[in-house]
């Protein structure tokens, strides 16, 4: 084969090998950018996943924490209104004395108060009871035992031991509800004061709504 032939067939089909070189890597060139396309697509959508996913998380939080939220603001209510109702109840059963106290046990239903008082060798007729519309109080008169010693200049009586409680004694309990003034009634047996309260029933009205 004469030189230049061959030389020409030699320069031919090296500009063959670098077109198929080419070809090739255009080829993979094409795939590696679909690839990469693909890849970018997957990450995308996998990006908008978990922000969907953050997000629904970040919407569960945010109703647990207010229903949390919620609940603590409803038990500190709750907390305030009992230390409300027991402060008020304390503040009912407030005693006041003037001089002396009368002991008294104090009971309740739902609609009445109970008062027992101790007043050992006093008579009833030396017992007052007044009331207000929220207020109860009992006064009694108790007396030494020496005015009830008959003693002279000559024989006179002397106090050796004072256990019981003397003079002007009167006791007023404060109650959480309005009462029944008019209707309290009084029995007075074996020096025990008994009083029945009635309280005063509030009646509700039902407010139409437009």
């Amino acid at each position: 084969m004469p030189e230049d032939v061959k030389e020409d067939i030699d320069v031919e089909f090296e500009e063959v090998e670098v077109e198929v070189e080419a070809s090739k890597s255009d080829e993979l060139k094409e795939k590696a950018e679909k690839l990469k396309a693909k890849a970018e697509a997957r990450n995308e959508a996998n990006k908008e996943k978990l922000d969907e996913t953050l997000n629904k998380s970040k919407d569960v939080a945010g109703k647990v924490g207010e229903n949390l939220s919620k609940t603590i603001d409803d038990t500190i209510i709750a907390m305030k209104a009992l230390q409300k109702n027991f402060d008020s109840r304390y503040q009912g059963y407030k005693e006041t004395a003037i001089s002396n106290k009368i002991s008294i046990d104090l009971a309740e239903t739902k609609d009445f108060y109970y008062l027992q008082a101790y007043l050992a060798g006093i008579e009833k007729e030396d017992i007052s009871i007044e009331a207000t519309n929220n207020s109860v109080t009992i006064k009694a008169c108790f007396e030494n035992i020496l005015k009830k010693i008959e003693a002279t200049e000559e024989d006179p009586a002397t106090l050796i031991i004072s256990g019981i409680k003397e003079g002007e004694a009167e006791r007023t309990v404060s109650l959480a509800s309005d009462i029944v003034k008019e209707e309290i009634t009084a029995k007075h047996t074996n020096g025990t004061l008994f009083v029945t309260i009635p309280k005063r029933v509030i009646p509700k009205t039902k407010i139409d709504i437009e």
